[in-house]
């Protein structure tokens, strides 16, 4: 399961990503100006920056499930790791921090959630997200 989220906090960025398509990728020299910050870092006060997730770092995500139907919420911790460097700034992504794309033409995915019960009668509840890189 752990694989299978292995992105997951790149999915707002990939979602997001389609108005990317309609402006030409930032160069590298443009992109040499931002600062990079790494994931778990302070970042500079207001101003922009890259953000780093360096290939194997470990990665929280934070699943629940919550609602007025429910009597009782759930809520999960794991930790994930991306199996490269990626970079992200607003909605373009790289993963050499000089060639850049709009994350949507990079890395592609899928969410899947089915209720307790819903393949057999007797089978849990799933909540997963899968995050491939693109050809």
């Amino acid at each position: 399961m752990t694989r299978i989220l292995t992105a997951a906090l790149l999915a707002a960025t990939a979602t997001l990503a389609g108005c990317a398509g309609l402006m030409p990728p930032p160069g590298a020299d443009e992109m040499a100006k931002i600062p990079v910050v790494r994931y778990g870092e302070a970042s500079s006060a207001g101003g922009e920056y890259v953000l780093l997730y360096p290939a194997g770092a470990p990665l929280p995500v934070v699943a629940s499930v919550s609602g007025s139907l429910l009597a009782k919420p759930g809520l999960a911790r794991m930790e994930v790791a991306t199996n490269r460097d990626v970079y992200v700034y607003k909605t373009w992504l790289s993963f050499d921090g000089k060639s850049w794309m709009a994350a949507d033409q990079a890395v592609g995915g899928e969410f899947m959630i089915t209720l307790p019960g819903e393949k057999d009668s007797q089978a849990p509840g799933t909540m997963s997200a899968r995050f491939d890189i693109k050809p």
